[in-house]
């Protein structure tokens, strides 16, 4: 079952739900204010006008949504062949853009329905006639508001920023709670025996109920382990859980499991390695042979620095840990370590980097900013990513000078 969270980034990452709002309101709107007379206020309109007023705001504001919706299939097909097709997202939650249809589609609505109430002879309403002029003059600013966010995404350095900001906001939420694993939870081997919940549908992981479950476990006196993490991609029948001190008999299996929400699609609210993704794709594209932009790519690891050094100094949890309503440790979810975050930032973009030495002095530097704020702690982590630098450099750069500035910046590191 979806929770909160997941409903709220479901409608905030589709374009209808805010105009589809705004166009039931503008039906009852014009409902209502047809209901005030001109008598009741002193002021008599021409009909005509008034009708001559609503068709051309009907018309004018249909016209330009379908020339918005056009626009903007042309700026996204642009944006996911030149950056990323996962950025599609991104523009769909963009505020302007679903205000800007929200307002345009209500004066359609509006006008088309104070079309229909008033009579060919009938004097207009006066509520209807203020209404209608308001949305005209909203409609005006909804034309000209909505060319921005249809040009400046196409800046890769806004579209970077923007993805920068939405994934610290993920690491900051999901790094910030939870509990250190102290040896005192479930066994990660399975040695012990337990109640394995298996996955109903194939599909992403992309939220865990971890309040339900507390609740529930804390009722069955069980203790949970969630196996698998938001961005991980699940089979039919894979195991994504287990449950420890249970009786097989008095578990419902498929509610635990759907307590693991799995969809098609991969989302970004509980997974901190979503937002690197989408930055090393830009990366990876801008590295491109069809696109040959080092620029951007350079920029893209200056991005995917500053949110992985972030969590170099910090104690990460191993575990995410939930207590139930009796304070006892009941929920207990794997969480992604700096060194599954290095691998997602890093790896990708060294295999990739070919024969550009400033690409790959880059993701060293990145390592170093780990190193220094991690300490000790991280030098495991990082010493391994710089020997896979070193390599990637010995394969891509066939320039000596080259190699060896990457090599002495790696071996430093390490």
């Amino acid at each position: 079952m979806p929770t909160l969270s997941v409903l709220g980034e479901r409608l905030r990452s589709r374009l209808w739900p805010i105009p589809a709002l705004a166009a039931t309101l503008a039906c009852l709107g014009a409902v209502a204010l047809s209901m005030l007379r001109p008598d009741d206020a002193g002021w008599l309109s021409d009909p005509s006008s008034v009708r001559g007023l609503l068709e051309v705001l009907a018309g004018s504001s249909l016209t330009v949504v379908a020339l918005v919706f056009s626009l903007q299939v042309v700026a996204l097909q642009l944006a996911a062949s030149q950056y990323s097709p996962r950025l599609l997202r991104t523009y769909a939650r963009d505020r302007v853009i679903q205000a800007a249809l929200a307002v345009l589609i209500s004066t359609f609505v509006f006008s088309l329905v104070t079309l229909a109430l008033v009579g060919a002879g009938d004097e207009a309403p006066v509520g209807s006639v203020g209404g209608a002029g308001a949305l005209g003059r909203a409609s005006g600013a909804a034309r000209v508001g909505e060319v921005g966010p249809i040009v400046t995404p196409q800046r890769v350095e806004t579209l970077m920023a923007d993805l920068h900001d939405d994934a610290a906001a993920v690491v900051d939420t999901v790094y910030g709670h939870g509990s250190a694993f102290d040896g005192t939870g479930p066994r990660r081997d399975g040695s012990v025996d337990a109640l394995v919940v298996a996955a109903p549908p194939a599909g992403f992981v992309q939220a865990v109920d971890r309040a339900w479950l507390a609740r529930w476990s804390a009722d069955a006196d069980v203790v949970v382990r969630v196996d698998v993490v938001p961005g991980d991609h699940v089979l039919a029948e894979q195991p994504l859980a287990r449950v420890w001190d249970a009786d097989p008999d008095g578990v419902n299996a498929d509610r635990v499991a759907a307590a693991v929400l799995v969809g098609p699609e991969r989302t970004p609210d509980e997974d901190p390695a979503y937002g690197l993704v989408q930055l090393v794709d830009v990366a990876l594209r801008a590295l491109s042979p069809g696109v040959n932009d080092p620029t951007t790519a350079v920029h893209a690891i200056g991005h995917l620095a500053s949110i992985v050094a972030s969590l170099a100094g910090e104690p990460l949890a191993a575990d995410r840990v939930t207590e139930g309503p009796d304070g006892q440790r009941r929920v207990w979810e794997a969480q992604r370590s700096l060194e599954d975050l290095l691998t997602v930032a890093c790896d990708p973009v060294a295999r990739h980097a070919g024969d550009n030495p400033e690409v790959l002095l880059s993701l060293v530097r990145l390592l170093a900013e780990v190193r220094r704020r991690g300490g000790p702690d991280a030098s495991d982590d990082v010493r391994a990513h710089s020997e896979y630098l070193a390599r990637a450099a010995v394969r891509g750069l066939s320039d000596d000078s080259d190699l060896r500035r990457v090599r002495a910046a790696a071996g430093a590191v390490a």
